[in-house]
């Protein structure tokens, strides 16, 4: 594999640092501990050929998710390293999915397609739904959800398992009365819950059309429990990238019934090949594969939309890159936005590459 200053590839790395809308608080599954910062900062790689066509991949390691540091993976960054090193590195897991992004984009570029293109059948979707990422006070999950709705969201995503239990039905229930029946809700819980208290919280949801809720219990072999005592399916989240080989591998032992939806994170996954292929495995299970992301910039959700949009067998599923909205700007000189609750693929592909220098620094 190339290195960074090997021709006729050239390669450039360039940090960035975009100021948050508010403090990202990211909690560290099923524990008390949380990470809170006010800044999302990452590393940009970007590989050129000696036409001039550009690939670009994102490191963005998320304080509270990935074990490495922004400073621990510039740290392992210099001239004379290959993208190969790099991408062998252990457990650097953000720095593998950046690689792979990288080496993915530019042949894309190149012959000026999406990537993944030629891998889907029926041809991939055009417009990609997401799902609009709702949090706080009750109050404030509403505002929210009727701000989603009139933007044309149809698709709601809800944190819950930060707070008392009864706040969290409470908050539900008064969004499901505000957005009405056709609005779908999920619930994102980060594996926050005794099976016995999400199971009280969904008991009392029941009459609320839930489409999921993401990892409800500490304990993931309590999953079918859950489903048995309340009929609310899960979604598997952390469960797809953690260290852990028994629960990664216990998926298998959860009757598909159970399940509505892989949640597939390719950063916190680590690799932009393990994440399609856990995609495949979603689709042959009858299970959505949904993308979502790690609040990275518009680089990789530019990335991030093409891949979804050749899962699922064409059909549009709500995705979770509406993360792009808490960042005050971008790294990209049309910043990642959606419209009417959606992106255009091709725009936001084509987007991913006209970078804002004047917002990076270049580090090699």
């Amino acid at each position: 594999m190339l290195k960074l200053t090997d021709a006729p590839h050239h390669a450039e790395v360039y940090e960035y640092a975009l100021p948050l809308r508010q403090p990202l608080t990211t909690p560290s599954p099923g524990t008390a501990a949380a990470t809170e910062s006010a800044t999302r900062k990452g590393i940009l790689i970007i590989l050129s050929d000696k036409n001039g066509k550009v690939g670009i991949g994102e490191i963005a390691p998320l304080p509270g998710l990935h074990k490495e540091s922004l400073i621990e993976v510039m740290e392992k960054i210099s001239p004379d390293i290959t993208l190969s090193t790099l991408h062998s590195l252990p457990d650097l897991l953000s720095v593998k999915c950046g690689v792979e992004m990288t080496l993915f984009s530019l042949p894309a570029r190149q012959q000026n397609t999406l990537p993944f293109q030629d891998t889907v059948q029926p041809s991939p979707i055009t417009r990609l739904p997401l799902n609009a990422l709702l949090t706080g006070t009750k109050e404030a999950i509403i505002k929210q959800a009727e701000e989603a709705v009139k933007d044309g969201y149809t698709t709601l995503k809800i944190k819950v398992g930060r707070g008392a239990p009864k706040d969290d039905i409470a908050a539900v229930r008064a969004c499901r009365d505000a957005v009405g029946k056709d609005i779908a809700l999920r619930l994102d819980a980060n594996c926050s819950w005794k099976l016995t208290t999400a199971i009280r919280v969904g008991e009392a949801l029941q009459d609320c059309n839930i489409a999921y809720i993401e990892e409800p219990m500490r304990n993931y072999w309590e999953i079918e429990a859950f489903y048995n005592a309340t009929g609310i399916r899960v979604a598997l989240d952390e469960t797809l990238y953690t260290d852990n080989p028994t629960q990664k591998g216990f998926r298998h032992n959860i009757p598909s019934h159970c399940l509505a939806a892989y949640i597939l994170k390719p950063s916190a996954i680590g690799s932009i090949i393990e994440a399609r292929s856990l995609a495949l495995e979603a689709n042959n299970r009858g299970l959505d594969a949904v993308i979502s992301s790690v609040f990275e910039s518009g680089v990789a959700l530019g990335f991030y939309a093409t891949m979804a949009a050749a899962w699922n067998d064409g059909r549009a599923v709500a995705c979770g890159l509406d993360t792009y909205k808490f960042l005050d700007g971008d790294v990209l000189k049309t910043p990642f936005t959606a419209t009417q609750g959606s992106v255009s693929v091709y725009d936001v592909w084509n987007n991913s590459q006209q970078l804002n220098m004047s917002v990076l620094k270049r580090i090699l």
